[in-house]
């Protein structure tokens, strides 16, 4: 597999670039909680951010400065090749080794702190938590209102189903906020949208499959979920979830369940499954943001946009057109949902406009077609700028795409074989926390 030199964007820019500038101050300012000295003049940092990367040779998480290319820290890690992830505020890594029963933090180094009368931004060395969440096979971690939700599937020999949420406030003081102990395993998600748990359910007397049949409802009450609903709408196989603007969707074998965010009750909307499906497929994977209305629903190599609120049933799923003989490699949401992109395996990446009636902006040729021997690349978002970072299919480089113009900005060669990556940093807004759909 080879990396193809930078190619034309063959569509429109996205929209007009936002240049971040830096605000310098005189003079430094105390009170900092991190481990390094205080001496800084600056209290706005101007940076690209940092990636986390799992060397697979070296069994160590590394941290990749994207301002020198330079590893700032490697951190040795045990057992399983572990799938990373970026907390609420995008400080902390979060690295899950479902195979070892393991969840670990590592503090990316870049934070901020509030000052009363300003923001103060810090740029540390990396270095890992004590804080670990030992409970049996991490499966899923979901973001929203600021929280961190991690799914554990538990094993029915073993132990039942258990949620631990948390949030960068609470990593930073080695901690979680709350955890919810389930009365059965299974394999299943939760979600935290305004204020409530929403958490996968299956009946203990369901043998034959591990996957849940239903969705509950909770509140947090400090630090406690009190239960509120089991809905009664049921969802055979709940297999992917995703949250939208408004809604979460959750998939099932004879269709998806839409619970309404926007509705008192937060009622339930069952939709069949599309007519077009595949015969055979099923929705099991769900994508959404926190800033756009529709979700969209993979099964197999067929993609869908889905309206739950579309005014009739024809409108409710619309068909997302990779082109002949295209099947999807990676897909999802820019980090404010300007963008829908989806990385073929043609080595094309495609970016739709989610505001433009999902019309296709245009396609960057990334590389070459990965051969059958390659692996799955990987992709992470970054949310300062408008980036997207390609660890590409052999795991030895990353390629950078200014997803506003849709061009390749650079490759980094990283001198070691990589698996799994994720952002992490200051955030662009005042650094404000973000929504992610997994």
């Amino acid at each position: 597999m080879h990396v193809k030199k930078p190619a034309p964007f063959t569509g429109i820019p996205l929209k007009s670039s936002v240049l971040l500038a830096s605000a310098m101050f005189l003079a430094a300012c105390g009170g900092s909680s991190g481990s390094s000295d205080d001496a800084h003049t600056d209290t706005d940092i101007d940076t690209a951010g940092r990636l986390a990367l799992f060397d697979t040779g070296a069994s160590q998480l590394k941290i990749l400065d994207l301002d020198s290319s330079d590893v700032l820290s490697s951190i040795a890690m045990t057992g399983e090749v572990p799938a990373l992830y970026a907390s609420p505020g995008n400080r902390y890594v979060v690295a899950t080794q479902r195979g070892d029963n393991l969840v670990s933090f590592v503090d990316s180094g870049l934070y901020t702190e509030d000052h009363g009368d300003h923001m103060h931004d810090y740029a540390e060395t990396p270095s890992q938590l004590s804080l670990t969440l030992p409970d049996h096979k991490p499966t899923h971690f979901t973001v929203g209102d600021s929280y961190g939700v991690v799914f554990f599937d538990g094993d029915d020999a073993a132990a039942s189903s258990r949620v631990t949420v948390f949030t960068d406030e609470t990593l930073g003081s080695n901690s979680t906020l709350a955890s919810l102990d389930l009365e059965s395993s299974m394999h299943g998600v939760a979600m935290m949208a305004d204020g409530h748990l929403f958490v996968t359910y299956r009946d203990s007397s369901i043998t034959g499959t591990t996957l849940p049949t239903m969705v509950e409802r909770y509140h947090l009450d400090g630090g406690i979920f009190e239960f509120e609903e089991r809905y009664s709408d049921t969802c055979p196989a709940l297999h992917g979830s995703a949250m939208g603007a408004h809604s979460i969707g959750f998939g099932c074998d004879d269709g998806v369940l839409i619970i309404d965010l926007h509705e008192a009750g937060y009622p339930t909307i069952k939709l069949t499954n599309p007519e077009n499906l595949v015969e055979g497929s099923r929705i099991a994977t769900l994508l959404g943001n926190h800033d756009v209305e529709e979700l969209v629903a993979l099964a197999g190599d067929q993609m869908f946009v889905i309206d739950a609120e579309a005014e009739s049933e024809s409108g409710v799923y619309t068909d997302l057109d990779l082109g002949t003989g295209v099947a999807p490699l990676a897909q999802g949401f820019t980090t404010h949902g300007e963008v829908f992109y989806v990385l073929g395996d043609d080595g094309g990446l495609r970016l739709f406009a989610p505001s433009s009636d999902w019309a296709l902006l245009g396609t960057v040729q990334v590389m070459d077609a990965p051969g059958e021997d390659d692996g799955s690349p990987s992709i992470a978002l970054s949310s300062a700028q408008d980036r997207m970072f390609v660890l590409t299919p052999d795991g030895q480089s990353v390629i950078e795409i200014d997803t506003d113009h849709g061009e390749t900005v650079r490759t980094i060669d990283l001198g070691f074989s990589a698996s799994g990556i994720a952002w992490v940093g200051l955030a662009e807004a005042g650094h404000d926390d973000e929504e992610h759909s997994h």
